[in-house]
């Protein structure tokens, strides 16, 4: 589900901006949810919460908007860990020269964007929102949230119901399900390969039958019942 965020300080332009995303949604058979905001205090409020703008892929802001204007919004957005895509609601090209500064995705011109033109921004936007899912997660533990990306890791570790993410040369730990990290990891190529270990298959080096060496050294386990599918999976990766 793509998560979408309208700021809009004019009822009608939001509601309008809200349902195209709706009726693109459908027609594309694109799952998303959306809510919106007329003032861009309250959404920097709610942006200041990891768990809540680690969950927002795509933001349209109206750059015009009286108290804290788009662009504002965006540098602050982007300052308080906000990764995702953002979108420009604009009535003038004046502002298109800020787009730069906080990473601007694309721009609708009120008035002047064509349904087709807002169709192909939005597409491309669900698209690029999507790449970025794969590319980074966010986890939590003991306070303390981090935005690991996903190329980075080497594997999961667990011991009861605390997992130790492997990457780079640091490590995190964090309460979780290993069932719920396999099934959010699977198509990003993570493979369990003992009942205390999950890893990524691109930093897979070797294997024997008993054990799999990762690309930064680690020698890991593999148990019994999980060697048949690692083989298999680790062949079907070699001819891609």
């Amino acid at each position: 589900t793509i998560r979408i965020i309208v700021c809009d300080d004019s009822e009608r332009e939001r509601s309008r901006y809200v349902e195209l995303c709706r009726e693109l949604a459908a027609k594309h058979h694109l799952e998303i949810e959306t809510k919106a905001y007329d003032n861009g205090i309250d959404l920097l409020f709610d942006l200041e919460n990891p768990k809540f703008f680690s969950t927002v892929d795509i933001l349209m802001l109206d750059i015009n908007m009286p108290g804290i204007n788009g662009v504002n919004v965006a540098k602050e957005a982007r300052k308080c860990g906000y990764k995702g895509i953002i979108v420009f609601i604009t009535v003038s090209t004046a502002h298109y020269e800020n787009a730069f500064d906080v990473r601007a995705f694309n721009y609708i011109t009120k008035g002047k964007s064509s349904a087709a033109r807002f169709e192909e921004v939005f597409l491309n936007a669900v698209e690029a929102a999507k790449e970025l899912r794969q590319e980074v997660i966010m986890l939590s533990g003991g306070g303390e949230f981090r935005q690991i990306p996903v190329k980075d890791i080497f594997y999961f570790e667990i011991v009861k119901r605390i997992i130790t993410v492997h990457y780079k040369d640091e490590s995190f730990e964090f309460v979780s399900t290993f069932e719920k990290l396999e099934n959010q990891l699977f198509e990003r190529g993570f493979l369990r390969i003992h009942r205390a270990y999950l890893v990524s298959l691109a930093h897979v080096k070797s294997i024997t039958y008993e054990e799999v060496t990762m690309t930064n050294g680690a020698l890991l386990p593999v148990g019994r019942k999980y060697y048949a599918g690692l083989k298999k999976a680790l062949s079907e990766l070699a001819l891609t």
